[in-house]
């Protein structure tokens, strides 16, 4: 009887989901316009998640450190606070950083770019001079056509009028886009500051809820899937940004040794172009080398070179001792996350495909491993487990081959 009540249960609730199903799909607009609200609308708490987990990746080793085992009430109670204010300090102070050494040099890059296409344009115009000085059957042939000169100006001055209007309304949207963007993100803060002092309550709170509404074995392979992404994007936020910070300190002070221009600005423009996995810091490259062409194209090509063969150090030594043993994803994985999550989303689909692809690629492994031992199917052998295993029967077999001692004890 229960039998038949649980797969009468099941019944209803899959046709139920085909029903809904069909009906948003004859509805597509107005699910899509829900949806959209519903974005919308909780669009700041969800920036205050993303803020809290940022500032959440400095603020658990500065946690460690401050007085942890302190036994003062008002120590215990200013702890917390402090290491925050501490923890959005050093991320302001990289910002800060960075946007330091890259404006002046990038306003600088623009300047020399402006005086060498206005040095190009004065040697053009010198070029048609000489052309047409040279040529007198061109200009008779100008002089020769008829142009209304006053429909010219009548037409120029509509689009002049038509782009000013065009230029106010842009810049109305931009100026209401900039204010709505800076409520959003003052709301997210204060929003990821309030998740960040109570984080270990409503965490508690969070698995109670589910605990009392949800059954117990949902429960945990919920608890158990929020932990391995919490820990894949962690890892992956603290190893990326650590490599990111080696790999510009590197170029710009060996930049600095070969005596290359921008080399603190090309230093942190990789640097930061490094978070993006596998193509960030080519791209890093293409900038600095079409900045130092502008200045002189020998060096640019000496800079090519530099990075390059560090890229080789970075890949071969750097990168694997810091982000690739954290992870955990196979080489052609990050490269297949890369791919399509720069498909989908851009730079934002670059950065969250590796914590993900690395996250599904634990779990999925954990499952097919589990359904592998429940059906008795031996797991896959390890790389070099085939070579080590031939060694050991090879072993064996040499054993048994070989003569036992006639020497023994009586």
């Amino acid at each position: 009887m229960d039998d038949k009540k649980a797969k009468a249960k099941w019944i209803i609730g899959i046709v139920s989901v085909c029903i809904l199903i069909y009906m948003a799909l004859q509805h597509l607009d107005k699910v899509t316009g829900a949806v959209r609200w519903l974005f919308h609308l909780f669009i700041p708490l969800v920036m205050g998640g993303a803020v809290a987990f940022v500032i959440n990746v400095p603020l658990r080793p500065l946690e460690r450190h401050f007085f942890p085992k302190s036994s003062r009430p008002w120590v215990r109670k200013l702890r917390r606070p402090c290491c925050i204010v501490l923890a959005i300090l050093i991320i302001l102070g990289v910002f800060v950083g960075v946007g330091v050494l890259v404006i002046p040099e990038l306003i600088g890059a623009f300047s020399v770019l402006g005086h060498s296409i206005s040095s190009a344009a004065k040697g053009i115009q010198e070029l048609n001079l000489q052309v047409y000085g040279e040529n007198s059957e061109i200009m008779q042939f100008i002089n020769s056509m008829d142009i209304n000169w006053a429909d010219i100006q009548a037409v120029v001055i509509d689009w002049i009028k038509n782009s000013a209007m065009g230029v106010v309304d842009s810049t109305v949207s931009v100026v209401s886009g900039v204010v709505s963007s800076v409520i959003n993100f003052t709301v997210a803060l204060v929003f990821g500051i309030y998740i960040l002092s109570a984080k270990e309550k409503l965490k508690a709170q969070a698995v109670h809820i589910l605990r009392t509404w949800l059954p117990e074995t949902f429960t945990k392979k919920f608890l158990h899937i929020s932990g391995v992404v919490n820990l894949c994007f962690r890892k992956y936020v603290v190893g990326q940004t650590t490599e990111a910070l080696i790999l510009g300190s590197l170029c710009a002070v060996g930049m600095a040794i070969l005596r290359l221009p921008y080399a603190p600005m090309i230093g942190a423009l990789v640097g930061v172009t490094a978070l993006i996995p596998i193509v960030g810091a080519f791209i890093g490259a293409v900038v600095g080398a079409f900045m130092i062409l502008m200045v002189n194209p020998v060096k640019a090509v000496v800079f090519i070179v530099f990075l390059l063969a560090l890229q080789q150090v970075e890949g071969n030594i750097i990168y694997p001792r810091v982000v690739g043993s954290s992870m955990g994803l196979p080489a052609i994985w990050v490269l297949a996350a890369v791919t399509i999550g720069g498909s989908l989303g851009g730079i934002g689909g670059m950065l969250l495909s590796v914590p993900t692809a690395s996250a599904l690629y634990i779990l999925i492994g954990e499952e097919t491993e589990k359904r592998a031992k429940q059906r008795g199917i031996p797991p896959l052998p390890a790389v070099g487990s085939e070579t080590s295993s031939r060694q050991s029967s090879e072993k064996k077999s040499e054993n048994i081959r070989r003569p036992r001692s006639k020497n023994r004890k009586k």
